[in-house]
């Protein structure tokens, strides 16, 4: 699969949006919030419903937290997504392409990062970006227990960049997948959170979130109690700085941050098609860090004037045209 199906097929989805939409901080809003949730949940119930949680477990001891929906061709397509950091299975932008997946036949894996959504409980060291072993154990063991022919990966934000590493490493593993999609993925994650710092609603939702879920934490593993000065930060790069040096071994944030880069140094192959959606108008995720993805067979890259940060809204209806960049990918593969 080649960036060149993209960029022909998907082409034709290419519009102006209309007024508000045309506005990235409306767009980034629309991502998990405003009538679109609540649209969005609406739709979602019978899907939600219809879906079984389930407990993989990783290596080490490391156990993760997902929700399956079987298609109505059972066994025909699989497609895992995985929310961005501080999402859930449950986000708006999440269920919205689980739903349109659904809708055509496909089964849908949702797959919880460590300490997102309901599994603060399941590992005592708190979430980093950088665990990527346990992420590529949770899809070893999702092909294991729900099989099917073909096999599809899409994510947003952090779980974006996810997405592509484990594209990248998926040799080194039992993984079948055959082909993924990134949706806004931190290229270049410290530029990310300097660009959250330099809005203050996005400085302190993130802060915000990011402490709520450390106050989970603490309440499951008491042990964490000693770290609460940690919900004291207004900041998200200094709360990085503090929280960085107490639960791995990178001295800093820029270490760290570098360490989950999509870069060269990082990637030096791409095991899995692998395409990689940047939005211009991302207030979140700098477009000017796709200078730093490197050239690689089966990596593509293509950049959308308009969305924010994954809002991806166009028109009143407030369908997503990242919904249905993923489902063209899926059901151009599944025809062959």
């Amino acid at each position: 699969m080649s960036g060149a199906f993209f960029f022909d097929l998907l082409g034709i989805m290419t519009s102006i949006p209309i007024f508000p939409f045309s506005n990235a901080h409306v767009n980034t809003i629309l991502a998990n919030h405003g009538p679109r949730k609540w649209l969005i949940n609406r739709r979602a119930k019978a899907l939600n419903a219809r879906s079984e949680e389930v407990i993989l477990e990783c290596g080490d001891g490391v156990r993760l937290h997902g929700v399956y929906t079987s298609g109505r061709e059972l066994g025909k397509v699989l497609v895992t997504l995985i929310h961005g950091w501080e999402g859930t299975a449950w986000s708006t932008y999440l269920q919205s392409a689980a739903i349109r997946l659904e809708e055509a036949g496909h089964s849908v894996f949702r797959l919880h990062l460590r300490d997102h959504g309901p599994s603060h409980h399941l590992n005592a060291e708190p979430f980093l970006a950088i665990r990527l072993d346990e992420v590529l154990d949770a899809f070893e063991q999702i092909n294991r227990r729900f099989p099917h022919e073909r096999a599809y990966l899409g994510g947003y934000s952090l779980g974006a960049n996810f997405v592509v590493r484990v594209a990248a490493f998926a040799s080194e593993r039992d993984i079948h997948l055959d082909g993924a999609i990134a949706f806004s993925p931190p290229i270049d994650p410290e530029s990310a959170a300097l660009a959250i710092r330099s809005y203050s609603v996005y400085n302190r939702y993130f802060t915000d979130k990011w402490q709520k879920s450390f106050r989970k934490k603490i309440v499951v593993f008491k042990d964490l109690a000693e770290h609460d000065t940690l919900l004291k930060h207004h900041d998200i790069f200094a709360m990085h700085e503090d929280f960085i040096p107490r639960f791995s071994e990178h001295p800093n944030a820029s270490s760290y941050f570098r360490a989950y880069a999509l870069t060269a140094e990082n990637l030096s192959r791409m095991d899995v098609p692998c395409h990689v959606v940047m939005v211009e108008d991302d207030p979140i995720i700098p477009v000017g860090s796709v200078d730093l993805l490197p050239v690689l067979d089966g990596l593509s890259l293509e950049v959308r004037p308009y969305g924010g940060h994954c809002g991806f809204v166009e028109r009143l209806q407030l369908n997503s045209w990242a919904d249905d960049m993923l489902l063209a990918l899926v059901e151009h593969n599944a025809a062959k």
